[in-house]
């Protein structure tokens, strides 16, 4: 093809018909510019579509993850509903002044139940290290942040605040009133362990240990609410995710 145009200038030139030339000079520049254009186009198209691959796979792997996000929260869920049952019918005992029996050993364990929380962080964190920008969508990207360095972090502080409590009664108060204390025992929804009081009738008559069991089961029907919350969220998010994909394909 070079050798063809440049035969054609130099019969130009040789006729003199430098009008023509002139005219066949232009042309020819106009069209390697139109062919670096195109080269330019097809290349910018190819990086869209690498970047569009990447980013519904990103999108998948953040899909996947949130599944599991809500899967663990459904689950924490029931150990915190099993401590808010557990507080409820510790209270009717001691407020009837009813006996004790070994069932009633289970549900003084239970009202401890306490969860960790632990998101499945992988594909965010590529994110992170990728860009926040492989996600075009801008509203969508806000999103996934806000989930994760906001309404998480807001979760995972409560969830610490709950179980440093029940440590600290752990650590400082039940070892005075109780004779065993077995809450290692996982056994979902709640845990199979057992508290046996020293004296049961003493303890129906022990105002801080009814505070407790009260207080425990505010903070745990208080934290469920925000993990209701937090799968709502987890949710919404994977539909939009679902939606953003069948957009981009």
């Amino acid at each position: 093809m070079i050798r063809l145009f440049r035969k054609i200038r130099h019969k130009l030139l040789s006729e003199n018909n430098y009008g023509v030339y002139i005219l066949y000079a232009t042309g020819e520049i106009v069209l390697v510019m139109v062919g670096i254009l195109l080269a330019l186009q097809i290349d910018n198209w190819n990086e869209s579509k690498k970047a569009r691959i990447t980013e519904i796979s990103m999108l998948n792997e953040l899909i996947t993850s949130l599944s599991a996000d809500s899967t663990a929260l459904t689950i924490n869920i029931a150990y915190h509903n099993q401590a808010i049952k557990s507080s409820e019918i510790i209270m009717n005992v001691l407020d009837s002044k009813g006996q004790f029996n070994d069932s009633l050993a289970r549900h003084f364990a239970s009202i401890n139940n306490y969860t960790t929380f632990a998101s499945a962080l992988g594909p965010y964190e590529s994110l992170k290290s990728m860009g926040f920008e492989t996600i075009s969508n801008k509203s969508l990207r806000l999103e996934i942040i806000s989930l994760y360095d906001h309404e998480y972090r807001i979760l995972k502080n409560n969830e610490r605040i709950l179980t440093e409590d029940i440590q600290e009664l752990k650590r400082d108060y039940y070892k005075e009133h109780f004779v065993e204390f077995q809450v290692i025992i996982p056994d979902p929804p709640y845990y199979a362990g057992k508290m046996v009081p020293n004296n049961f009738n003493e303890l129906m008559k022990n105002k801080s240990f009814k505070y407790f069991v009260r207080t425990l089961n505010t903070s745990h029907a208080i934290f469920n609410v925000l993990i209701k919350m937090n799968i709502e969220r987890v949710s919404e998010l994977k539909r939009k995710c679902q939606e953003e994909i069948i957009r981009l394909n």
